[in-house]
């Protein structure tokens, strides 16, 4: 189930209080960290609510950006990359070059895009980052980079001093978060906690799909809620305080389709259709990440029941007893899925089942069928491939982009050659050249069919790049090639003319080159080649 995103913000309900408080804390401080466990509605809560209501009053506010967030583009043609800047600043100004992006430092570009009030004084600057427990983290990966785009997201707090951040995480991060105030020149940050839905507000959000509701006399909005927070055990019932939104959503959502417009319904049936909603749940999502996992789906729904079927999973089990038996990268994917969320406790990470609800449904497992794995349209297929590759599970997002490739129709071509030209950033970062080559060749010639002039003189530079480590004659060929595609490119310009200065044309690379830092003198990437091809300082 997706978020809820800017154009949601007419179907936006049951947050009216929270969305206020945030934004009113986002534009009153430099530096907010807003938590909550996954599914909770942190992003639908900044993207539908408390983003649009500030846009509203006049405030210049940036697009959300999500760590997982990749452009399409092939990341060999940049000639730096950095994962975290490129998924932020790509988010934030959509239109900009990612080559461009990848050349200047944040403060720079932010100041060069700033939006005036009518006084000519530019207005307070007001960006989200979501995903930061990818960011807060320490990375086995990308740790080189994480660290370079935190001091230049610290440059960018201090010269910009109205930029107001606001830091999206998990609560199993939040002190990691809270931890970057010091890093980024703001601590202590000012900190809200979004907690599961009050019943009022369920209330709300659960009549607004049934208009016919009090009309017809029916009271299905809140028998739901009422259903939602009863929990039975040992013939026992308890009632607990709050809803956790994603439950509230997938059983509305079950119920809109199944009732026409005058029907009730009784509060044993209406049991039965929430288990019926929570076990599908369960069980699809075990079944999608058994498969993702190369696990058999059986040994993965034995380990969930019995980890958290029972009180343990309501009271909560430690890492190390939940990683008993498959992979740390599972449990994630699990808690992904909205099915457990990760707390500290005393310093140690707990994990416990989202919510007792869940209970029930988890008891009737053996009852049916097991679903077959979910597999989503191919754009959303490809954008799993993505969050997978930011999470640094190579073979999963191999296999997601693989499938959102396979599965487009025979006239989606952009997405096949979106998917093609992401399984050549797969292989190029697992440092497999020459599968990062064929595959920008292959994606090349999906675009040139469509056609997309502009795509296609990428891949050619992203191939060009490449070569440049080992054949520089034919990295002449392909950046040539891409040149004539992009003319006015000068990262483009000036990776040619190191190729030809790597291939023994040195008056040829002088050449190209003095051209480039004709037409701007501060090109850092033109000044570096320079000065090897001259073997002096450029001043």
């Amino acid at each position: 189930m997706r978020p809820l995103d800017e154009h949601d913000h007419e179907d936006f309900h049951g947050r009216a209080e929270e969305a206020r408080d945030v934004a009113g804390m986002w534009k009153n401080n430099r530096l907010v960290v807003l938590h909550g466990g996954a599914g909770i509605g942190k992003t639908s809560l900044l993207c539908a609510g408390a983003a649009p209501s500030l846009r509203a009053e006049g405030a210049d506010v940036l697009p959300i950006a999500h760590l997982a967030h990749r452009p399409p583009f092939p990341v060999a043609a940049l000639a730096e990359y950095n994962p975290f800047r490129l998924a932020v600043l790509t988010a934030w100004y959509p239109r900009a070059s990612p080559v461009h992006i990848s050349e200047l430092q944040i403060a720079r570009f932010l100041r060069r895009n700033r939006r005036m009030d009518r006084f000519g004084e530019p207005l307070p600057l007001l960006g989200a980052i979501d995903g930061v427990e990818m960011l807060a983290r320490r990375s086995d990966r990308h740790e080189q980079h994480r660290q370079r785009f935190l001091d230049d997201l610290a440059t960018a707090m201090d010269q910009v001093p109205d930029l107001h951040l606001l830091l999206v995480v998990r609560d199993d991060a939040l002190a990691e978060a809270v931890e970057l105030g010091e890093r980024l020149g703001q601590a202590p940050p000012a900190v809200y906690s979004l907690e599961p839905l009050k019943p009022e507000a369920a209330r709300e959000i659960a009549a607004a799909p049934f208009p016919f509701a009090r009309r017809s006399g029916a009271v299905i909005p809140e028998a739901l809620v009422r259903e939602l927070r009863t929990v039975r055990g040992s013939g026992v019932e308890q009632t607990t305080s709050r809803i956790q939104p994603v439950l509230l959503k997938l059983s509305l959502g079950s119920l809109w389709a199944r009732l026409p417009g005058d029907t009730e319904i009784g509060a044993e049936r209406l049991r039965a259709e929430v288990n019926v909603v929570l076990k599908h749940l369960c069980l699809q999502s075990l079944s999608t990440i058994a498969a993702d996992h190369s696990l058999p789906v059986g040994s993965l729904l034995s380990w969930f029941r019995s980890v958290f079927g029972g009180p343990q999973g309501r009271a909560g089990v430690s890492a190390a007893r939940a990683c008993e038996g498959v992979p740390r990268a599972v449990v994630e994917a699990v808690q992904d899925s909205h099915l457990i969320r990760g707390r500290i406790r005393d310093g140690n990470l707990y994990y416990e089942l989202l919510d007792p609800r869940l209970i029930e449904p988890i008891g009737q497992f053996d009852e049916g069928p097991v679903p077959s794995p979910y597999r989503p349209e191919p754009s959303a297929r490809l954008r799993q491939a993505q969050r997978a590759l930011s999470g640094g599970d190579f073979e999963l997002a191999r296999r997601h982009a693989e499938a959102a490739k396979r599965t487009c129709g025979e006239d989606d071509f952009r997405t096949c050659a979106d998917a093609t030209s992401f399984l050549g950033d797969i292989a190029y970062e697992r440092g497999d050249l020459q599968t990062a080559v064929t595959r920008y060749r292959e994606a090349a010639a999906i675009f040139e069919a469509i056609p997309d002039n502009a795509a296609v003189g990428w891949l050619l530079t992203g191939i060009g790049r490449i070569l440049l480590m080992h054949d520089s004659k034919e990295a002449v060929q392909q950046l040539r090639g891409a040149a004539s595609r992009l003319p006015h490119e000068l990262s483009i310009q000036t990776a040619l003319g190191r190729a030809l200065w790597q291939s023994g044309r040195t008056r040829a690379a002088k050449a190209v080159l003095e051209d480039v830092l004709g037409r701007d003198s501060t090109n850092r990437e033109a000044l570096d080649v320079k000065r090897d091809v001259s073997g002096i300082a450029w001043k």
